[in-house]
């Protein structure tokens, strides 16, 4: 895994609708805006950020993750009216085995939309075809069917359920273990320019 080209390039992605780029201290009141909506953080690990300190806070630990070569994030904005209405990226890894975990979040008005989808996607190409990843994983709560559905148009594979595995709001929960490997990346790719189809 070449996580310092990662770092050093700081990749900028663009598709139909979205432009993905380093999140900044510059992106506080739009990150508090959807942060602050409570059904944003309802299953999530993170509180509703009650205030604009909340947002400041979370965004240098995110600086902080750029510095240390911790994590990625990329911050997703939205072409129609140049907003920033959530983010998508690489949130750990393990560059001895090659491997990372993807974690996403966006304001709820957007939902239900591909966004997510659109945009993990481009992480996940710059992951395998950049990075060198061999195996990609991502969890969502076991009655989290919005995120299991998103996992699975990016063509991750349900691999089991984690009982019990993560403490959300005083509630142990079970999550749902998804991965891609390259050959499930490039397999599909494969198959897609077979039948004349670009892989979006």
């Amino acid at each position: 895994m070449e996580v310092d080209i990662l770092f050093s390039e700081s990749p900028v992605f663009e598709t139909e609708r979205l432009i993905l780029r380093k999140l900044s201290m510059n992106d506080l009141d739009s990150y508090f805006e959807f942060a602050s909506d409570p059904i944003v953080s309802v299953s999530t690990l993170w509180n509703r950020h009650e205030t604009i300190e909340d947002t400041k806070d979370y965004l240098h630990k995110v600086m902080g993750k750029y510095e240390s070569k911790e994590a990625f994030r990329w911050g997703i904005i939205y072409k129609p009216n140049n907003q920033l209405i959530g983010r998508t990226g690489l949130i750990s890894w393990d560059v001895t085995h090659s491997r990372a975990e993807i974690g996403y979040a966006l304001a709820s008005q957007y939902w239900n939309k591909g966004i997510i989808s659109e945009a993990t996607r481009e992480v996940m190409r710059y992951g395998f075809e950049k990075l060198e990843l061999n195996r990609i994983e991502g969890r969502c709560n076991y009655n989290n069917e919005g995120s299991a559905r998103v996992m699975e148009k990016l063509g991750m594979k349900l691999e089991g359920i984690l009982r019990e595995q993560l403490k959300i709001k005083g509630t142990f929960m079970d999550q749902r273990l998804y991965s891609i490997l390259k050959s499930d990346y490039v397999s599909t790719i494969n198959k897609s320019s077979s039948r004349g189809i670009k892989n979006e």
